[in-house]
């Protein structure tokens, strides 16, 4: 298929704005160009309009996105002007600060380029002779007179080097194309008309640093010149869209973001215009599509019999009306269906169609009534086995929806709850039915994830790409000039675009229009990772960062071998060693600067160094089931470790507490111990997947125990403490499935409280994401992240992922002292999130869900991201 060349159409708009947003000056007022406008030709490809003064400069210092794409010779042909001419002491007084018109148009061997700049003063031809001879001498000065113009010639040496020049109406036109200099001045050549300068110049904001314009009919004229093949699907629809576009730029450090509006030419009839009065909906059909989509086009609709209605008119104007109705007579004499009655009832208000990574198409129906649909279905199509059937009559889709079904003709079809996917083979469908049941969705993604931050959230129309999952297809279409130009990584940047859409939302006959890409810069949040080190198998634990001196910190990180890696900050290994198994909860930093920890057969504790403290490692007589815990009760520090239903204790040189009493519990110990003074008397606490909680003394001796009724269920979560100065207002906190607490007091009678409506498989924690003196109820049941006030139990966020989440959330000290909430899901996604329950700048991110989120050294107040991919290699991001 063609249709994923759009691409390059859009990306060269992007460069465009990326260039002129560093030129422009975002304190100064645009001024309009009207009189420069005037002489551009008529097949002018876009055109836009920026001050000439030293903001241009930051362009070749800061933003990646301009070389990216125009490509390094470009990038360098550019600066030449810049420097060379319009800073040269002879032009810079003249041209200071006044309006540049950066110009686009067919040249003779691809995409000409020409500057515009109005001088501040008249200039006769002697007096600019005089003063391009003053120009840097390393250029050879020619001219020639044509057309009663004379044309200037800078030529360096080069080849394709020379810059033409000439002053027209006291306005200097430049190009590397002679032919475009010939253009400007050619009376007989057609220029751009005024109805469409006014459109540019009304709509040139005066509170963005750009306002970015094209004759839409210009963007197939330009995709004509870059293709080798014809249009698809998604060409001839923008080739339809007949009018002008004015777009203004809103700017992120790795995003271009325009909006704006596309204005319709009245007297054409075409497809998209079909939906310029409907409203804005938000689209749910791209979260169906499977994760190898490489590009897909989304409609909604605000009215769906309007829609139909001028559906059919176009039919009409284009003479297909009287084919299609005698198709639908067909449908209600052999398959007694009425097409208006029975059928355009079936289709909800979303439609789309998606290109795969091999160029197979995907369509998508939402349904308004799926059993009217398989009632309906039985009188209109085939079985053909496994879920998927047949229409027996051609164009039904295309009758309903019009142009994005075209090449359905008698498509195959599945149903997956209210939607309904075609395909024109069975084999496509069968393929997106195991992507569908694997999860494999393109809405899992990072990418996806984040670019959906970027653009509206409502449309009726989004055209949305990703040129690395659809790079084969666009090279394949390219003019060979262009396509190498696309697979050249050494000169442009291409690659490096994560995503694009262009959005049409319908606005009383019209559209406001956007256009939305996610470039790979090097500032991007999370874009590139500081550094990188290479494992031998995968990260089973979350990295922890500890103080190795005064003024450094390091980084432990094991593998699933066990070896236990010590890093620097900059990744450098510092040493390493094999542990007997894995670590298990929390390792503890001691005053010391020595790490306690336990895996499941020995307590270790090691300096800085890796080097073991006298006494350590020592073995435990029984399996640990959870992290170990730490007490400095009577200024005696002591260690406990929960295993299975008994407690193991040990002083800080290994020695094993023979003042313990050693109970044993009547099941598993839940996670950690918990340790807490009240009112001078000591507790170490336990709770155990029979719903027990034991409060013991620090010597084993049994104070109390709460059997707590869990309706037969084996628990799995660890306990949470609330502690104050008095026993009866202290509580343990315990959840259970069917979204129950039970909050038991050190001293008194348990109480349950309904906080919510997860299932029996939940992960719960008690910690404070919220920011305030409470911790929280965090609750992760199947997909949903919730989160409640502990006081009132209201829920204080919710967030719903694409994914399913297995993993325990992991929480990180903040700044403020509440925990950084993270969470990692089963597709390889970290999510990090703010009090707020927003998702933090920068995230989701691909990454396994083993990673560490915070500093790694003294005096560096940036946060990292510490992760790991199936490469078995650590990366750290900058954030």
């Amino acid at each position: 298929m063609r249709n994923t060349i759009i691409v390059t159409v859009l990306l060269f708009i992007a460069v465009i704005a990326a260039s002129i947003y560093y030129f422009s000056d975002n304190s100064n007022k645009q001024k309009n160009a009207t009189k420069p406008l005037q002489y551009l030709p008529a097949d002018t490809y876009f055109i836009a309009t920026f001050k000439n003064n030293q903001a241009t400069d930051t362009i070749f210092q800061n933003f990646e996105l301009f070389e990216a794409i125009q490509g390094k010779q470009n990038f360098e042909d550019l600066k030449k002007i810049k420097q060379d001419f319009l800073r040269s002491k002879a032009l810079e007084e003249n041209v200071y600060d006044e309006e540049i018109i950066l110009s686009y148009h067919p040249g003779q061997a691809g995409i000409a380029t020409l500057y515009t700049i109005a001088l501040h003063e008249k200039l006769n031809n002697q007096e600019l002779a005089t003063l391009f001879h003053s120009i840097d001498k390393k250029y050879k000065l020619n001219q020639t007179d044509t057309l009663d113009h004379t044309i200037y010639s800078f030529d360096q040496g080069a080849k394709d080097s020379i810059l033409y020049c000439t002053l027209h109406e006291n306005i200097l036109f430049a190009s590397y194309e002679r032919s475009l200099i010939h253009q400007v001045i050619d009376k007989k050549v057609p220029k751009l008309a005024t109805k469409q300068i006014e459109f540019f110049v009304n709509h040139n904001s005066k509170n963005t640093p750009l306002s970015l314009y094209f004759n839409n009919n210009q963007i197939a004229a330009f995709a004509r010149k870059i293709m080798r093949s014809k249009f698809g699907v998604y060409l001839n629809q923008i080739d339809s869209l007949h009018g002008e576009t004015a777009w203004n730029l809103n700017f992120k450090n790795d995003a271009l973001i325009f909006k704006g509006e596309t204005k319709l030419d009245l007297n054409q009839q075409t497809y998209l215009r079909l939906f310029a009065n409907q409203s804005g909906q938000v689209q749910t059909l791209a979260n169906f599509l499977p994760k190898n989509t490489a590009s897909y086009i989304n409609y909604s609709l605000s009215d769906i019999n309007s829609f139909h209605s001028a559906l059919h008119d176009l039919f009409v104007y284009r003479k297909e009306a009287d084919k299609i109705a005698s198709q639908q007579k067909m449908i209600e004499n052999e398959g007694k269906v009425l097409f208006q009655k029975d059928i355009l009832p079936l289709w909800n208000d979303e439609f789309a169609i998606a290109e795969l990574d091999n160029e197979d198409l995907l369509g998508l129906v939402s349904l308004a009534d799926t059993n009217k649909f398989l009632e309906t279905a039985k009188k209109i199509s085939s079985n053909q086995g496994d879920s998927i059937y047949q229409f027996d009559y051609s164009n039904i889709l295309y009758t309903s929806f019009g142009d994005p079904f075209k090449t359905f003709q008698r498509p195959y079809f599945t149903r997956i709850g209210n939607v309904l996917f075609v395909a024109n083979q069975t084999n496509i469908l069968r393929k997106y039915r195991k992507a569908y049941e694997e999860n494999q969705l393109l809405s899992g993604t990072a990418v996806f994830k984040n670019h959906s931050a970027i653009q509206s959230n409502r449309a009726n129309i989004t055209f949305y790409i990703e040129p690395e999952t659809a790079s084969n297809t666009i090279i394949s279409n390219l003019k060979s000039e262009y396509a190498k130009d696309y697979r050249d990584k050494e000169n442009f940047g291409y690659q490096n675009f994560y995503s694009t859409s262009f959005q049409l939302t319908g606005n009383q006959g019209g559209f406001v229009s956007g256009f939305f890409a996610l470039y790979k810069t090097t500032n991007r949040l999370g874009g590139t990772a500081e550094w990188t080190f290479q494992m031998n198998s995968k990260l089973i634990n979350n990295p922890w960062v500890f103080d190795q001196s005064d003024t450094c910190k390091f980084i432990l990180v094991q593998e699933q071998d066990h070896t236990v890696y010590a890093l620097n900050p900059s990744g450098k290994e510092l040493w390493k060693t094999l542990f007997q198994g894995e670590i298990m909860g929390q390792p503890i930093q001691l005053p010391d600067r020595s790490i306690l920890l336990n895996t499941r057969s020995r307590v270790y504790r090691f300096s800085p160094d890796g080097k073991m403290i006298p006494g350590f490692s020592l073995a435990l007589e029984n399996n640990a089931s959870g992290g170990l815990t730490i007490t400095n009760f009577n200024n005696e520090k002591r260690i406990y470790v929960p295993c299975s239903n008994q407690i193991a204790v040990y002083d800080f040189e290994g020695n094993k507490i023979k003042e313990w009493e050693n109970p044993k519990l009547d099941s598993k110990i839940l996670y950690d111990l918990k340790a807490t003074t009240i009112a001078n008397k000591h507790f170490i606490i336990a709770g155990t997947n029979a719903g027990s909680i034991y409060f013991f003394n620090e010597n084993g001796h049994l104070y109390h125990q709460q059997d707590l009724d869990i309706d037969g269920q084996t628990l799995k979560n660890p306990i949470g403490l609330i502690t104050t100065s008095d026993e009866k207002n202290s509580f343990v906190i315990l959840a259970k499935g069917k979204g129950e607490i039970f909050k038991v007091p050190f001293e008194g009678i348990p109480t349950k409280v309904k906080v919510g409506d997860w299932s029996n498989s939940f992960t719960f924690n008690f910690e404070d994401v919220s920011g305030t003196a409470d911790k929280d109820y965090v609750i992760i049941s199947e997909n949903k992240l919730m989160v409640y006030n502990q006081k009132d139990v209201t829920k204080y966020f919710e967030y719903k992922f694409v994914d399913d989440i297995s993993n325990r959330p992991i929480f990180f000290k903040a700044t403020n002292n509440n925990d950084l909430m993270a969470v990692g899901t089963d597709n390889r996604m970290i999510y990090i999130f703010n009090e707020d329950g927003f998702v933090r700048d920068g995230f989701p991110i691909d990454g396994l869900s083993k990673f560490y989120f915070g500093p790694i050294n003294f005096g560096n107040n940036a946060s990292y991201l510490i992760s790991s991919k199936r490469d078995h290699k650590l990366y750290a991001y900058k954030f």
